[in-house]
C-alpha cells in the first residue's frame, strides 16, 4: 500500500471508527489510534512519520476537524478524576479489618495503600517499579535529632521525570514518613518491617511487591515471584469495593488524597508540590474541588480537616530540608564571589 493509498484509508477510518457499542472515541483516543498504527507500521520496516510527513498531510486535516467536532459535541471533555479516600472512610477500613496485616495478601496491599499515601505514587507503574535491595527507592533510617524511625522514598522515573536528556537537571522527588508510635498497628514503619521479614530468605526477585504464598509459613508469605502491574493498579479499587464505597477510587486516589488533604490543612502549594511531584501549579488546579468534599460542614469555621501528622510532619521537613540546602547553595555561591573579587584586586 502507498502512502497515498494508506492517507485515504486513514483518513476514512478516522471518520467511521467506533467502538464496541457503536459510540464515537474521544478525540485524545483517536489521536492514541493514529500513533499506534504508526508504531506498528514501524515495527514492520515502514518508516513513516503520519505527524510529519508531507503525505500524510490530508490525513492530519481529517483528523483535525474530526478532533474539533468531538469537542464541539462535548465528547471527551470530561475527564473522569479518581476521587479522594476521606478520612472517615480510611478510619471505616480500618476499623472492619479491610486494611490490616494478619493475612499475607491484607498486608501486601495495606503496605500499598500506605506507601502510595505517603509518598503520593502514580496509579500502578510506579508501585511496581519499585525495587528492594541495595538500589532500592525506599530506605529505613534513624533520625539523628530524636531517635525516631522513617522511611525515606528517593524517586527515580516517574511520569514528570524520565530521566533523559530533558529532565536531567530536574531534582529527584525525596518524601520521609516517620514512626506513628500513636497507633502502632497502622503504622508505616511496623508495617514495612514485617513485610520484609517475611519476604523469602534467599529470594532472587528484586520487585518490592511480591505474590503471596499459596500455603504461608510462620515466616515467610511471599512467593519470589513478583506481582504484575495490573493486578496492582487495582489494588486500591478492589479495598474501596471491599468497603462498598460508591466512586471512581483507583490507586491515583491515594496521590490525590495525599495533596488534598494537605492542601486543606494549609500547607504551601510549593511544599505540596515537593511532596507530590507534580511540575506546575497542577496541584491547585486538580484538587482545589475537593477541598469542600473532604470538610462540607467546615465551611465557616477556621478549623482545617483532619490530616494525619506524620503527613504534615514529613511535608514540613521537606520544607526545612530545601531551606537547607538553599541557604547552603547561596553560602558556596557567596563564597566564590568573595574569592573572585579577592582575585581580581590582588
Amino acid at each position: 500500500m502507498t502512502n497515498d493509498q494508506l492517507n485515504t484509508v486513514l483518513g476514512y477510518f478516522i471518520t467511521e471508527v467506533r467502538n464496541k457499542k457503536g459510540l464515537e472515541y474521544y478525540p485524545n483516543t483517536l489521536y492514541e489510534l493514529i500513533i499506534c498504527i504508526q508504531r506498528f507500521l514501524r515495527q514492520n520496516d515502514r518508516s513513516i512519520s503520519i505527524l510529519d510527513d508531507r503525505d500524510f498531510s490530508a490525513l492530519r486535516s481529517v483528523l483535525d476537524s474530526k478532533m474539533k467536532e468531538l469537542s464541539r459535541n462535548g465528547i471527551g471533555l470530561k475527564t473522569k478524576k479518581a476521587d479522594v479516600i476521606s478520612a472517615d472512610q480510611e478510619t471505616y477500613m480500618w476499623s472492619n479489618n479491610i486494611l490490616g496485616t494478619d493475612t499475607p495478601k491484607k498486608l501486601c496491599d495495606t503496605l500499598l495503600y500506605c506507601i502510595g499515601l505517603n509518598f503520593a505514587l502514580r496509579a500502578g507503574q510506579e508501585h511496581r517499579n519499585l525495587r528492594v535491595g541495595t538500589n532500592s527507592q525506599i530506605s529505613l533510617k534513624i533520625s539523628p535529632t530524636d531517635g525516631r524511625k522513617y522511611l525515606e522514598y528517593t524517586e527515580d522515573v516517574s511520569k514528570t521525570n524520565c530521566g533523559g536528556l530533558e529532565h536531567r537537571k530536574i531534582q529527584s522527588k525525596v518524601v520521609r514518613a516517620y514512626q506513628n508510635t500513636d497507633c502502632p498497628e497502622r503504622c508505616i514503619i511496623n508495617m514495612y518491617q514485617k513485610y520484609m521479614s517475611l519476604r523469602p530468605n534467599e529470594g532472587k526477585c528484586q520487585a518490592f511487591y511480591l505474590r503471596s504464598k499459596k500455603y504461608p509459613t510462620s515466616d515467610e508469605w511471599y512467593d519470589d515471584c513478583p506481582i504484575g502491574v495490573h493486578q496492582l493498579q487495582k489494588t486500591v479499587s478492589d479495598l474501596c469495593k471491599g468497603a462498598q464505597f460508591s466512586g471512581n477510587f483507583t490507586n491515583h486516589s491515594l496521590r490525590a488524597t495525599a495533596a488534598t488533604r494537605l492542601y486543606a490543612a494549609g500547607v504551601d502549594e510549593q511544599l505540596i508540590s515537593e511532596k507530590t511531584g507534580h511540575r506546575s501549579s497542577a496541584v491547585r488546579g486538580h484538587y482545589f474541588d475537593y477541598v469542600a468534599e473532604l470538610a462540607p460542614n467546615d465551611k465557616d469555621t477556621d478549623s482545617p480537616p483532619d490530616i494525619p501528622l506524620d503527613l504534615l510532619e514529613a511535608t514540613l521537613i521537606i520544607h526545612l530540608d530545601l531551606l537547607e540546602a538553599t541557604l547552603m547553595a547561596f553560602e558556596t555561591d557567596k563564597k566564590v564571589e568573595d574569592e573572585f573579587v579577592a582575585v581580581k584586586s590582588g
